[in-house]
């Protein structure tokens, strides 16, 4: 048995395979019997045709005047040249084969040749085909070369049954021969879900039948994001670039690494931190970075849009722009057909701004302002474009939300206190909402505590949940840091559940760092929950697509975990 890229006929069912020899041993000349229907679909006649197009009478005898049909039962009698009754049309059929159609109850056809009566008339064009049949045979396998599907072997050596002779097949032995289309044989196929030959950490077991899987990103990442069927993109800045890499559902490169966008940074500025987000359904792309763009009057938050290729749609806009801004802490989301918001707080005030799936964006606007310390995060319900906007003061009970209905406007009438026990510093909490418009907060309390709180679309509280973990602080002091500082870290969704999970600063000493993520419902009910050492600091760094998998991000890579947690 071989292994390897198959040809175009393998590609067909045994029925296609089979009415392809058919219709080449007809061209070949053997005589091909068919019945005709009427509009009721009841056969009226069986005529045998020649490939020459010759007509074969009723009669063994041949004739050199005109044999005729009569009545509907097509009964034959001599006249002056061949005629074909029929009970629909008159077709006459000339020496070439030609037709042409009129509007009486005969036909007649004249021909240059013989008409023999019998089924099997002999002909004045090809000799007929298949096995056994007379005619050059380079192969030796009876059948002449002239209809010979396979020339480099026997024809009627089919192992499989596939319709394919065995020495054009490589994968003789195989029916189907490669349902997946990687090119690999059924029998040796070690992965019918895809691609054996994507093996992304290269552990000998394909991807697509991996559980566990390293996509390492060579030049590293800041930020990425999944669509509901695995597509993967990746973004990080450098040297004044922002650069992303898109990748397919099967992990192969939808496009390598490109410069999707510019920023200007002069010495001990704040880096351009991007963020990158893609839609779920129309797997759009949405990066957005800082960029002070030429001085402090000038300083901006700008995006990129991609479509489902990975091709710009706009480059290099602006969404806010504010003099002096520290963008740092920006944030943004977008909506499975790529309507998307972004948001920052430089300032104290809350900005925010839309920006369409044709990647116009709208004229910012202040959502509220609560003397933010810079902690904002925005989440969307996906299926409709609604979404929820949050921002925090520096460290206490001070988080505040404020929703918004798909077209923009607000649904809140003004910013909403979330009663929280405490949280940290300037970014100590994220938010997401599900299809349903039912949303959930998660913040650090406590140096081994960990909050979460249930809302349903009404806002009413459904449930508050709290957790203990390992020491966050990393010793016992005092020493309070941001545990949510990685930019977009909207709480991801599975189903309708949100996925959640524990975040530790830099101080907690790595070796401590197992963390557990957990799935809840919308109501606050523990689904699952698991641990993993594959985490960073001051993020919650977890992904999940439509189909079970969990795309983890550390400082080797991404790892893609099956059914985690």
């Amino acid at each position: 048995m071989t292994s390897g890229r198959i040809p175009l006929t393998s590609l067909l069912g045994a029925s296609s395979l089979a009415a392809t020899l058919a219709a080449t041993l007809a061209g070949c000349g053997d005589d091909v019997a068919g019945s005709t229907t009427n509009s009721t679909g009841e056969a009226t006649s069986t005529t045998a045709i020649t490939s020459s197009g010759d007509t074969p009478a009723t009669s063994d005898t041949p004739t050199s005047g005109d044999p005729s049909t009569s009545g509907a039962t097509g009964s034959a009698s001599s006249s002056d040249g061949p005629e074909l009754t029929t009970t629909s049309s008159t077709t006459e059929l000339a020496s070439t084969g030609e037709i042409a159609e009129s509007s009486g109850t005969t036909s007649s056809a004249s021909t240059t040749g013989d008409t023999s009566t019998t089924g099997d008339a002999s002909t004045t064009g090809d000799p007929p085909c298949g096995p056994g049949s007379p005619g050059p045979d380079a192969d030796a396998d009876t059948v002449p070369d002239e209809c010979d599907l396979c020339p480099a072997g026997d024809d009627l050596k089919d192992s499989d049954g596939d319709a394919v002779a065995d020495a054009c097949d490589p994968c003789p032995q195989d029916n189907p021969d490669d349902s997946d289309g990687d090119g690999v044989c059924e029998g040796v196929d070690k992965c019918k879900l895809g691609d054996d030959n994507i093996d992304g950490d290269n552990d000998g077991i394909p991807d697509a039948c991996d559980d566990e899987v390293l996509l390492v990103i060579p030049n590293g990442s800041e930020d990425y994001d999944v669509a509901a069927d695995g597509a993967l993109v990746v973004t990080r800045g450098a040297n004044g670039n922002i650069y992303v890499t898109c990748f397919n559902a099967d992990r192969s490169v939808r496009r390598p690494e490109f410069i999707a966008g510019k920023y200007d940074m002069q010495p001990n500025d704040v880096p351009p931190h991007p963020t990158v987000y893609m839609a779920r359904q129309s797997q759009k792309v949405l990066t957005t970075w800082y960029d002070r763009n030429g001085g402090d009057a000038n300083h901006r938050l700008a995006y990129t849009l991609l479509d489902d290729k990975c091709q710009p749609i706009v480059e290099n806009k602006t969404a806010i722009q504010i003099a002096s801004g520290y963008f740092e802490f920006h944030d943004g989301a977008i909506d499975a057909v790529g309507n998307a918001v972004v948001a920052v707080s430089p300032n104290g005030a809350t900005r925010v701004n839309w920006i369409d799936a044709s990647g116009v964006a709208k004229v910012q606007q202040n959502a509220f302002d609560i003397n933010a310390s810079y902690g904002t995060h925005v989440a969307m319900n996906q299926a409709t474009g609604a979404g929820i906007l949050a921002a925090q003061i520096h460290s206490g009970n001070g988080i505040y939300y404020r929703r918004f209905k798909p077209d923009g406007t607000w649904q809140d009438n003004a910013a909403v206190q979330v009663p929280v026990n405490y949280h940290y510093w300037y970014d100590g909490f994220t938010v997401g909402m599900n299809d349903k418009d039912e949303f959930a907060f998660l913040w650090r309390s406590g140096g081994t505590t960990l909050d979460m709180r249930f809302f349903a679309a009404d806002a009413s509280l459904k449930k508050n949940v709290q957790r203990v973990t390992i020491d966050f602080e990393g010793w016992n002091g005092g020493h309070c840091y941001d545990s949510f500082r990685l930019r977009h870290q909207e709480i991801p969704l599975r189903g309708d559940n949100f996925v959640l999970g524990e975040v530790y600063n830099w101080i907690t000493p790595q070796q401590n760092r197992i963390t557990h993520h957990f799935e809840y419902t919308s109501a606050g009910e523990l689904i699952a929950e698991d641990s993993t050492k594959f985490n960073l600091e001051e993020g919650l760094t977890i992904r999940v697509d439509a189909k079970g998998f969990s795309y983890l991000r550390d400082n080797q890579g991404i790892h893609i975990l099956a059914a985690y947690p």
